[in-house]
């Protein structure tokens, strides 16, 4: 039985579509696929956006890792390209502990459904446009149900409290819910950054 691994290697997707906002603040993100080994991940990362059906003769610009040293393109992230419009697609490695307690397999790659809980911390104390923002992967189940608990307290710990924030919102069935179906929390610090946390599903 192969052991099981401490950490979970999460190909990611974002899409950045400056064509229709150059603020950068229009971004889509999507987990192409989980591994328990950060080589067999790092592969994957070169080749997701032709697994994706994208062909490199599309993008005026398509960078793959290869010095560290002459790498421009941000620490974790793999592929760089942009699209003659002015999208850019960034290829990444997100790192998070193993709560599956997944064993491994002979590819690393974990085949089962599984459910991501994003973590996006919008920094407007730092852009007010909203385009400077990153995402985490705080956790990752095998139910919607476990990730979205996950998702409603992740913001959270012993000494960060609700209270703590502007604005805490909370999804619980409402109609006229704005921040989207994926969304099941949206919370404002006291320096106006925006923390966006929502539960996607792969597989």
């Amino acid at each position: 039985m192969a052991p099981v691994s401490e950490y979970l290697y999460h190909v990611v997707r974002t899409m950045i579509d400056y064509h229709h906002d150059p603020s950068g603040a229009s971004q889509e993100i999507t987990v192409n696929g989980t591994y328990t080994d950060l080589s067999a991940a790092k592969t994957a990362a070169k080749t997701a956006l032709f697994d994706d059906g994208y062909e490199e003769e599309w993008f005026t610009t398509f960078d793959i890792k290869g010095d560290p040293e002459e790498w421009t393109h941000g620490d974790g992230n793999i592929v760089y390209a942009r699209a003659p419009e002015g999208e850019v697609f960034i290829v990444g490695i997100k790192t998070a502990p193993n709560m599956l307690e997944v064993e491994d397999s002979a590819n690393h790659k974990i085949e089962s459904e599984l459910y991501h809980v994003l973590q996006t911390t919008i920094h407007y104390s730092k852009d007010r446009s909203g385009g400077d923002r990153e995402t985490e992967i705080p956790g990752t189940f095998t139910t919607y149900d476990a990730a979205k608990d996950f998702a409603a307290t992740c913001l959270l710990d012993e000494e960060v409290t609700k209270d703590d924030f502007e604005e805490f919102d909370e999804f619980e069935g409402q109609d006229d819910w704005p921040y989207g179906s994926d969304v099941v929390v949206h919370a404002v610090g006291v320096n106006g950054d925006n923390s966006i946390v929502s539960v996607i599903r792969k597989g």
